[in-house]
């Protein structure tokens, strides 16, 4: 055991000191190296390089000292001593200083200026070792959650009615008022930083207790995201679970418990309607961990996509929320979270197929999910396949291989999700009235089945039944699709016609875009129009004014899949009796491009033709329709 005394001042000097000496070397190290005219490597990672690096590396030595030592200099003489058992190691100051800290945290009474100064300077060190790998965990395991909220509930009263209100009485009460809200400010970022920094230390109960308090949760929330930092995710989904649990009793909980203006102000930040589940779902899209650790929870699932009262819009951060769990994550390098995409989408999926109906901010994210997992889609949309029970699988094993040619290198996401067809439609038909997820399906749809025409055209000369096989499960996919989408709230068999032609709008992709020379890397393309329906909606039809005009006599759906056929025919020189498809750039124009003109002679020829084109043109048709009178409800 020794005792160490430290002389602030010296101390200090000598801090700056050797900031300064740093920075002279630096700049005059660079200087030297950029004007001589052959290289030093002395100059750059040689001794010299070397030494300044180690100076810098005395800093933290140095700091950790000081702080300790003016925290501990409470008479303000600029002397202070600590005690130390292993030779005054920078890991034993650390826990010096972190003890100190606790300690004053507790002791927190603010009832006058010299008080009040203190504190600021405690405010200072949780800020400056908010990051640190050590001081942050030994600090909040001191206080424990109760003792965070304490802190926070002390520091909102330094300037509420309750509190001592020492300031109305100092020789300058605007001053110290003002002084007295910076405080709070430093001490709610220092602390809410230090509680994100901690938090991968914590368990589960951390976040209950800290929630059990939903005041004190909301302003540590606020300075999260802010920063845009996150929480464990274990301690994160521990804190829904308990403010879901208090809201799910009464839903007007918040406003009735903090309808006291006292509450309504912390630091900088004014909390108009208060709501502990917005700081929730703020701090939530801040990362994929925190994302998923909500919609990983079956009960927050369900709780924040169908079950809350959305009485004030919340369901549209949580849809936030659900596409950085889903969409975002089903293409993560990380594997973990790529898996975890597909179990909470799957669990979304048979949940909403059920009695559920997805609140009206998730249903873009709902079909974006869909759209994502088209492949999946396209697997059970005829007959009864599918998984009766939620989960995932690995793409490209026995049991779920890859089709129309494609491989890993299709970007499709890695994870496939379990589905079931009633379950898909049932979620269709709840989405159908929003057009920014009926925008994504559309169009996965119309790559996927680009996709699928490109294969077999490919394909067709040795395989003849190639183009005709995939004209039937094409036509099928998309009227599927366009079927379920409009049945949701169409009663009148003519609305509901009227209606599928209006939906088929949106199953126009850029296929042009679509390589047809190698296979196609449909991923990519899904992806980018899933974030594209997702972040702008939509806000127009893309489809061509030739494309509308030629459809006045049939479906749009059937002449649209029937034109990707033909493109895709076209492309691979598989004779379709079409004289001089039109061309761009050396290449055939894709029917997006194709002029009123153009489309009507292409039309024409094609349905003029027997033999491959005929065959396809031909089961497209009588298949959409079909499988409109089998599944559809008008």
């Amino acid at each position: 055991m020794a005792d160490i005394k430290i002389d602030i001042n010296k101390l200090d000097s000598a801090l700056k000191k050797l900031d300064n000496l740093v920075s002279a070397v630096d700049s005059n190290r660079k200087s030297a190296s950029s004007n001589t005219p052959i290289s030093l490597p002395s100059l750059e990672d040689g001794d010299l390089g070397k030494t300044t690096k180690w100076l810098t590396e005395q800093k933290p030595e140095l700091q950790t000292r000081l702080d300790l030592a003016r925290l501990l200099d409470v008479d303000g003489d600029g002397q202070a001593s600590y005690k130390v058992e292993y030779g005054d190691q920078l890991w034993e100051v650390k826990r010096g200083l972190s003890d100190e800290m606790t300690k004053q945290l507790k002791d927190l009474d603010v009832n006058s200026v010299d008080d009040r100064k203190r504190a600021a300077l405690l405010a200072s060190l949780l800020n400056r070792y908010q990051n640190d790998p050590d001081i942050p965990w030994q600090v909040m395991n001191g206080l424990g959650p109760e003792g965070v909220t304490e802190v926070m509930n002390k520091l909102r009263n330094m300037t509420g009615q309750y509190g001592s209100q020492y300031w109305q009485n100092s020789d300058n009460p605007g001053d110290e008022h003002t002084a007295l809200i910076d405080l709070q400010e430093q001490m709610g970022k220092g602390l809410a930083g230090m509680f994100s920094s901690a938090s991968v230390y914590m368990d589960g109960d951390w976040g209950k207790k800290i929630a059990e308090d939903p005041w004190s949760a909301s302003v540590l929330m606020r300075y999260i995201d802010k920063a845009h930092k996150d929480i464990d995710p274990m301690v994160f989904e521990a804190m829904g679970t308990e403010l879901k649990d208090r809201e799910r009793n009464d839903p007007m909980i918040w406003s009735q418990m903090y309808s006291d203006p006292d509450y309504w102000n912390f630091g900088n930040e004014h909390f108009s309607e208060l709501s502990p589940m917005r700081e929730y779902l703020n701090v939530a899209d801040n990362s994929t961990r925190d994302a998923q650790a909500v919609m990983g929870n079956d009960d927050l699932l369900q709780y924040f996509t169908s079950e809350r009262m959305d009485y004030d819009d919340l369901s549209d951060q949580a849809g936030k929320v659900l596409k950085v769990a889903t969409v975002d994550a089903a293409y993560s390098d990380n594997y973990q979270y790529s898996m975890d995409a597909a179990k909470i989408s799957s669990s979304l999926l048979h949940q909403l197929g059920g009695d559920a109906e997805p609140l009206d901010g998730v249903k873009e994210e709902v079909g974006g999910i869909i759209a994502t997992y088209i492949a999946d889609a396209d697997r059970v949309h005829e007959g009864g396949t599918g998984e009766k029970d939620p989960g995932y699988h690995l793409w490209g094993d026995k049991d779920f291989p890859y089709g129309y040619g494609l491989g890993e290198e299709s970007g499709i996401p890695a994870y496939g999700i379990n589905l079931n067809q009633a379950d898909l439609r049932g979620v269709l038909e709840d989405i159908g009235d929003n057009d920014a997820a009926k925008s994504a399906v559309g169009k996965a749809t119309s790559i996927l089945n680009q996709a699928r025409f490109d294969y077999a055209a490919a394909h067709q000369s040795s395989d003849p039944t190639a183009m005709h096989k995939a004209a039937h499960e094409g036509s099928t996919l998309s009227g599927f699709m366009t079927d379920s989408l409009v049945n949701g709230n169409i009663d009148s068999e003519e609305d509901a016609a009227e209606e599928r032609k209006k939906v088929a709008e949106f199953f126009t992709s850029p296929i042009d875009l679509i390589p047809t020379d190698k296979v196609p890397v449909i991923g990519d393309f899904i992806k980018g129009e899933v974030t594209d329906a997702l972040v702008e909606g939509y806000t127009a039809d893309k489809t061509s004014d030739a494309i509308k005009d030629a459809n006045d006599q049939q479906g749009k759906g059937i002449t649209l899949t029937q034109l990707q056929a033909l493109y895709a025919m076209e492309k691979h020189d598989v004779p379709t009796g079409i004289d001089d498809w039109p061309q761009e750039n050396g290449q055939p124009k894709s029917p997006e491009h194709l002029t009123d003109k153009e489309l009507q002679r292409v039309l024409a020829q094609a349905d003029g033709q027997t033999g491959v084109t005929s065959d396809v043109t031909g089961e497209i048709e009588n298949a959409w329709d079909d499988y409109n009178k089998k599944y559809g409800d008008n």
